[in-house]
């Protein structure tokens, strides 16, 4: 069994992908190996104001036990508290996401000292979405780029004892965040090598990697493949799997 911790509802306006209702959602992910997964509404991401994606997101997979929620917020938004408050009432919730880079904020935003402590107390685990497309592959006219890696290690420095999930880092942005940081885990959707996980795992523990398809604006087949077709112990198979989103998100 295969934990997803990063997939999607919703159209993507640059791209003719599938859009699946909640229950073909998870029809599709089973057909890989995928009982759960971490779900976000893709919606959210062109909205600078989240909650009417967020509220589509928590309607969506009301009757769908195998996916949880996460909700985007805009902690550059003067309404965030109440946007956190909203969502935890909404619906039993493991984690939270940011999207900095398309909701036009940096990690360096003050705001994100007392919004990390409200997702601390509220028992969240925060994921940081550093890009969700190949800059290679990005619709020409959206001029958005990644996080820099040297912003995310300043944001990780600066919460030094919150253990967050980095979402969309390249292998070697892992690479390097893992050298110097532990306050991290991340999914492996943007980790594209040849034997990926064999080389990744040389690198950073592999308790603090997880599966992550990036379904739909990923090919899931292939992110699962990562794990199907490593030559690595079936119990860091597992931990990548499932156990460490198990673990990760009290699930």
């Amino acid at each position: 069994m295969f934990i997803d911790a990063n997939a999607a509802l919703g159209p993507w306006p640059f791209a003719p992908l599938t859009e699946r209702t909640a229950p073909q959602l998870v029809a599709h992910l089973k057909t890989h190996g995928v009982n759960r997964a971490l779900v976000s509404h893709l919606g959210a991401v062109f909205l600078p104001e989240p909650m009417p994606a967020n509220r589509a997101l928590f309607a969506a997979i009301r009757r769908t036990p195998a996916l949880l929620p996460v909700p985007v917020i805009n902690p550059a938004l003067a309404t965030w508290r109440e946007h956190l408050s909203t969502c935890c009432a909404a619906a039993p919730i493991r984690a939270v996401k940011i999207i900095p880079a398309y909701h036009n904020y940096s990690l360096r935003h003050p705001a994100l000292t007392p919004f990390v402590a409200a997702v601390n107390a509220a028992g969240l685990r925060l994921i940081v979405t550093t890009r969700l497309e190949d800059e290679r592959h990005r619709y020409h006219a959206l001029g958005i780029k990644g996080i820099p890696i040297a912003q995310v290690a300043a944001f990780l420095a600066r919460f030094p004892a919150t253990h967050f999930v980095c979402s969309g880092l390249y292998k070697p942005e892992i690479e390097t965040l893992a050298a110097t940081h532990q306050n991290f885990s991340a999914d492996i959707a943007f980790a594209e090598w040849l034997n990926t996980l064999a080389l990744l795992t040389q690198k950073i523990p592999a308790r603090r990697l997880l599966l992550g398809t990036n379904s739909p604006l990923f090919d899931t087949h292939a992110q699962v493949d990562k794990l199907r077709l490593c030559r690595l112990p079936a119990k860091t198979l597992a931990l990548i799997g499932s156990a460490n989103a198990t673990r990760l998100f009290g699930l």
